[in-house]
């Protein structure tokens, strides 16, 4: 016998329910981006798509705008093997752990940052998902809404974009071919003596390849500590020099740097590993906010990344420079054929990139365009300024492009200047 009551009961309480939304969707709703953070407004613009759209102006387009390694510099059979040597014990360590990092990875950063000079303890280490961890957590501890960061004037985007996040009033401090303007930035610090931190790119800075010489490492390091600002060393290009001597970090000459290294460069990027060194209470709030954030590295992929570096990083490394350092000889060859006058150049001496400084009557955003359809796909200089105000530099990224086409690529640039400026007389 069926107990029609419950059926009854049912059906009132579904004309209710019908009845309360009827009624929840008279009432007005207030649009959902009124109840976002007012940070998320530096979220909206990406120069990703105006690349993208920038490759479609041309059948076959040369790209120049890739701070990646080259495929062929990817240890990738080292990594294959050492992914296989860390699966073995995957039983053991598939659980929570390695908060700050694998301890034999973080003995082994420290002794590669010892043969660069930085003599640093492994208690010191905190591994990262890439430099750019690194940089936020810097800012999660360091920040608060409108507080002043340092950076060179130009500097790497991805730290613009997470300084903008945290909403801190960023100062840009020019670069010339040595490096940060130290005169220039002892003017900043006396005009702002509460800023927070120095943000600094030394080593084959991105994105205008240059080197801090080691007088401007020094004066630096004595401003910090006169004005009180904490320094931030970013360092992904320190390990591919192509010509000269080594020049020490910054960590090297003073252990209260707050430095950030990656092997992105020099294994690959998808791994997302890097690392951060700091002073002691530096590094343990920099732990507690990591691991709020995501608790740890994935504990695979640190000891395939520890294996890979003890098996195959150096000889990596070295095939990586061959390869870069001719690449960055044809681009710079090619950079003096073929450019117009009114043209200048970086010329690095590691790292990926050259700067190009165009005639100051160019607009890179419109000239882009003119050069994609020429078909070559730059990056424009303007997004590396955290004002966006400079509107005659490129980078150029040689890293990943064969010799053939960097050399073909700058003849088609150079053919776009020289078009433009035919254009404007």
């Amino acid at each position: 016998m069926i107990d029609r009551t419950d059926d009854d009961g049912l059906e009132v309480e579904a004309a209710a329910a019908t009845e309360a939304a009827i009624e929840i969707a008279a009432l007005a709703v207030e649009p959902t981006g009124t109840r976002f953070a007012k940070r998320t407004s530096t979220y909206g613009s990406s120069i990703w798509n105006d690349i993208f759209d920038l490759f479609r102006q041309h059948d076959d387009p040369i790209y120049f705008g890739d701070g990646s390694p080259a495929k062929e510099a990817i240890p990738i059979d080292g990594l294959r093997e050492s992914s296989r040597i860390a699966w073995e014990s995957a039983l053991e360590i598939l659980n929570y752990g390695d908060q700050r990092g694998f301890d034999q990875l973080r003995n082994l950063i420290a002794a590669r940052m010892g043969a660069l000079g930085a003599s640093v303890s492994p208690d010191s280490v905190l591994v990262t998902a890439g430099s750019t961890q690194g940089i936020d957590l810097a800012c999660k501890i360091l920040l608060d809404p409108g507080d002043v960061v340092i950076v060179e004037r130009p500097t790497f985007l991805g730290a613009l974009e997470t300084f903008a996040s945290y909403e801190a009033r960023v100062v840009g401090v020019p670069v010339d071919a040595d490096g940060m303007d130290i005169d220039a930035l002892e003017a900043v610090l006396k005009a702002e003596p509460t800023a927070k931190f120095i943000y600094t790119i030394p080593t084959f800075q991105n994105p205008t390849g240059t080197t801090m010489t080691v007088e401007r490492r020094y004066r630096m390091i004595a401003l910090a500590r006169q004005y009180g600002v904490e320094i931030v060393e970013d360092d992904p290009y320190v390990e591919l020099r192509y010509d000269g001597e080594h020049v020490p970090p910054l960590r090297a000459l003073d252990d209260q740097v707050i430095y950030l290294g990656t092997f992105s460069k020099t294994i690959a990027p998808g791994i997302r590993t890097g690392w951060a060194v700091a002073p002691p209470e530096t590094y343990r709030l920099m732990v507690a906010a990591r691991e709020i954030a995501d608790i740890s590295n994935d504990r695979i992929t640190q000891r395939t990344v520890y294996h890979t570096a003890v098996n195959a990083l150096d000889a990596s490394i070295e095939r990586a420079r061959t390869i870069y350092r001719a690449n960055r000889d044809t681009m710079l060859a090619a950079l003096t054929e073929f450019m117009p006058d009114g043209v200048g150049w970086s010329e690095p001496a590691g790292g990926f990139f050259v700067w190009i400084t165009l005639p100051e009557s160019f607009d890179v955003n419109t000239f882009a365009t003119l050069a994609a359809s020429f078909g070559t796909v730059v990056f424009p200089g303007d997004w590396f300024y955290h004002d966006r105000a400079v509107l005659n530099t490129i980078r150029l990224s040689f890293s990943t492009v064969a010799e053939d086409r960097i050399r073909e690529g700058i003849r088609r640039l150079a053919d776009a200047i020289r078009s433009d400026i035919a254009g404007r007389e």
